[in-house]
């Protein structure tokens, strides 16, 4: 174990630096994710240059640069132009970290140590949230719900931006300043490093792991979150469908479970039957209504990318939600259907190479159920918000995506595509299909 991690440390410092850059992006603030992911791709092309090979992109990451190119032309129709542009760059700045760990997650001990590291950092959120949910509520103390509040006033008073970083809630936030952002974060987590967790053999690694679940669990439950909860219900039912032969055992743990589950949880989670009373129910039925009108108005290509443009409509409307709360919905307002089918093409693609993965290869049928539960997951809380929201959020889907990517490559064989080589790739596709155009084949004739 010693000489493994020397190694790492003495031979792979560029792979060691990109990853713990990637995973420090959900730790540190917002405005630290650029600069990290950026980082985080110097890092990976360092890596690949000793291997002899350049930056890497798969299927899935080949649609989801299609859509950043497509809301980059929202840009231009857009009503708040300031707005779309910061969102597209956003976008395109956290996908660095899709490309550089895509770029250098290609062995299996490169994926499991990465999820090792990714592990350790959503635990330290979730024991982050633990401390956060007992010092507010268990003894009163009159400590900020996020951590990197002081830090976050100083940055904004320098850089004024209109976000609003002040909350009156009391819920754990852990490093995040939002506690549903907080339980989108280790929602999307769960799934992957409880697949290293609990497959495989036992050994330290994997029973710290469980550790690590652990407390990303409790740090779910303490955001308070119901979108979270429900998320988590969807990822136990999973596993007990794919596990009927062990079910028995499985329910009784989950039985224990559920009654070791402090009062206020429950009575959180059994909350969101009361429509008539919850206020955050209320107005999400509120933003679905004008978001509906707008789609209407403009449902081909949206109204531009960004949430100032919908905000906008939502104050008009006297609605107090910044954004739909959905991610269909909003996917639709920004980019209209076309950016909903963009997104639905890449959460096919990742489904489809997953489910063969779980199917065909037997050290790797872990990996493809734990993005099959992502993708389930992810759907299940984008029912009643928007995970896309923040640069660390955008930053996080990203990394499972290239896992996504990275389990092909390293388990079905199926190799990555250059980075710099793919706009010549590109043009062939395109050249070959326009020679078959009657136009083009007329002209060619002439010339002969």
């Amino acid at each position: 174990m010693k000489r493994e991690w020397y190694r790492l440390f003495r031979r792979e410092t560029a792979f060691l630096w990109t990853v713990l850059l990637s995973a420090a992006i959900p730790v540190l603030p917002e405005y630290a994710a650029p600069p990290l992911a950026i980082g985080a791709l110097a890092a990976a092309y360092q890596d690949a240059k000793k291997r002899n090979t350049t930056l890497q992109i798969g299927p899935v990451g080949k649609l989801m640069l299609v859509y950043i190119a497509y809301i980059a032309v929202g840009i231009a129709y857009s009503a708040h132009p300031l707005n779309s542009l910061s969102t597209v760059a956003m976008w395109a700045v956290m996908f660095c970290v899709y490309l550089a760990l895509t770029t250098v997650l290609n062995t299996r001990r490169r994926l499991h140590t990465t999820l090792h590291i990714l592990g350790a950092a959503s635990a330290f959120i979730g024991l982050i949230a633990c401390a956060q949910y007992i010092l507010l509520g268990a003894f009163g103390t009159k400590v900020s719900n996020q951590l990197w509040l002081p830090i976050d006033e100083w940055f904004y008073s320098i850089f004024p931006m209109d976000v609003d970083i002040h909350m009156a809630d009391h819920r754990a936030c852990g490093t995040f300043n939002n506690p549903n952002i907080l339980g989108e974060y280790l929602a999307m987590m769960i799934p992957l490093v409880g697949h290293y967790a609990f497959t495989g053999f036992r050994t330290r690694r994997t029973l710290c792991a469980r550790g690590f679940v652990f407390l990303m669990v409790l740090g779910m439950a303490a955001s308070f979150s119901r979108g979270a909860y429900i998320a988590l219900l969807s990822v136990v039912l999973m596993i007990l469908v794919s596990n009927l032969k062990r079910i028995t055992p499985l329910a009784l743990c989950l039985v224990a479970s559920v009654s070791l589950i402090p009062e206020a949880i429950t009575g959180r989670f059994l909350s969101i039957g009361l429509v008539s009373k919850d206020f955050a129910i209320i107005e999400r039925f509120a933003a679905w209504e004008v978001a509906f009108q707008t789609i209407i108005s403009r449902p081909l290509f949206g109204i531009g990318p960004g949430i100032s443009n919908f905000w906008e409509l939502l104050t008009k409307a006297g609605v107090g939600a910044p954004h739909s709360h959905n991610l269909v919905l909003q996917l639709l307002i920004e980019g209209g259907f076309v950016a909903l089918f963009l997104m639905c093409a890449a959460a096919i693609r990742l489904l489809q190479n997953n489910l063969e993965l779980a199917n065909r290869n037997r050290r790797g049928s872990g990996f493809g159920n734990a993005l099959v539960m992502f993708v389930v997951v992810f759907i299940v809380y984008g029912m009643v918000d928007y995970p896309f929201l923040s640069p660390k959020l955008i930053g996080t889907f990203f990394i499972v995506l290239s896992f996504g990517d990275a389990n092909t490559a390293v388990y079905l064989r199926r190799p990555t595509t250059s980075f710099t080589s793919l706009p010549i790739a590109w043009w062939h596709r395109i050249y070959a299909q326009l020679k078959q155009f009657p136009p083009f084949q007329n002209r060619k004739k002439s010339h002969n």
